[in-house]
């Protein structure tokens, strides 16, 4: 008997089944990794835009800390309505791809560790150096209090408050900016005890303000700060208040914002920070919150430049690079002629 048309329709069977298991298992392949491309790949900004924390957000084509940082979140609400507090809000920020960089111009990793970034903004301010026969040259000076006082200082003279300049160094000597400015210098006698004498003519000029501040940065830090300034609770928070813990080292941070939540009372803080080395003054990131950056910058990362502020639920305040602890030390405080 001849069994090759059997053969043959067998053969035909089996190749059908074969390439039915072949295209099967091509689709599922097709299927999985276009679900893992879906899993892998960031949310469009249309569905990122859905999600109730797009209440804030980030413009990045914002160039000022007030049209940079957005709230569209009509329960939470700016308490403070100060000249201070406005002109915070009007600080013109560098680009958003901008690095912070240290006063020798090499630029800050902006990396806290474990995949956290430190900064979300920079603040369009140079820094603060050394002055010999009246040239200034870069020095590691502008640290974290020196960025407190910097931003209060500039503040004054921009307004012409120039009484209200002054700051003391740890025995209590104070440097007052318009003795400065009238022409009067610092000295110091060999047990380092400051005096004044009259050794210039009078001048108001920037150049000579920022001579000034070279002064104050050199013996002024968070140890003097949290001595002169006015501490405040915890709810009663400002902008232009400094949140301190005073040492060596210790590190002081500057609240750039605050809203209110007209329903809970609960407060968001915004940051601005230096450090050590010295370096430009720059916002800082929370990730804690939900909030959401443009993907190109992020790569998908959660942060904000908003942090909670509730000392009854934990008086720990985590910044991306100094724990504030107000149960032990640590604390907020205002500069006394606000």
């Amino acid at each position: 008997m001849n069994n090759t048309p059997n053969k043959l329709y067998a053969i035909l069977l089996l190749a059908i089944g074969l390439f039915n298991e072949c295209s099967v298992a091509a689709d599922n392949q097709q299927c999985t990794q276009q679900q893992n491309k879906e899993a892998s790949e960031p949310a469009s900004t249309d569905s990122i835009q859905k999600k109730p924390f797009r209440n804030f957000t980030i413009n990045p084509d914002g160039n000022k800390i007030l049209t940079r940082f957005v709230n569209n979140d009509t329960n939470w609400v700016r308490p403070y309505n100060t000249d201070y507090a406005q002109w915070l809000l009007d600080r013109k920020l560098f680009p958003i791809d901008h690095k912070v960089r240290y006063y020798n111009g090499e630029e800050k990793q902006n990396d806290g560790g474990r995949n956290k970034i430190i900064s979300v903004g920079v603040l369009k301010y140079d820094l603060v150096g050394t002055f010999s026969k009246n040239k200034e040259r870069p020095a590691d000076l502008q640290q974290c209090a020196d960025a407190c006082i910097r931003l209060w200082a500039e503040y004054l003279w921009e307004h012409k408050m120039y009484d209200k300049i002054h700051f003391k160094n740890a025995p209590g000597f104070v440097f007052y900016y318009k003795k400065w400015a009238e022409g009067y210098r610092v000295h110091f006698d060999k047990n380092w005890k400051a005096s004044w004498s009259k050794d210039a003519g009078v001048d108001y000029s920037y150049t000579t303000f920022r001579k000034y501040l070279s002064l104050v940065f050199t013996y002024c830090g968070t140890a003097t700060l949290a001595k002169e300034m006015m501490p405040v609770k915890s709810t009663d928070i400002q902008p232009g208040d400094i949140l301190i813990w005073g040492g060596s080292p210790g590190h002081a941070v500057t609240v750039m914002d605050v809203l209110r939540n007209k329903q809970t009372g609960k407060l968001k803080v915004m940051f601005s920070q230096s450090y050590m080395p010295a370096q430009e003054i720059e916002i800082l990131a929370h990730h804690e919150d939900n909030y959401r950056w443009t993907e190109k910058y992020t790569k998908g990362m959660w942060f904000s430049p908003w942090f909670e502020i509730d000392e009854e639920k934990s008086p720990v305040i985590n910044t991306p690079q100094w724990t504030f602890d107000l149960s032990d030390g640590a604390k907020f405080v205002r500069w006394r002629d606000r």
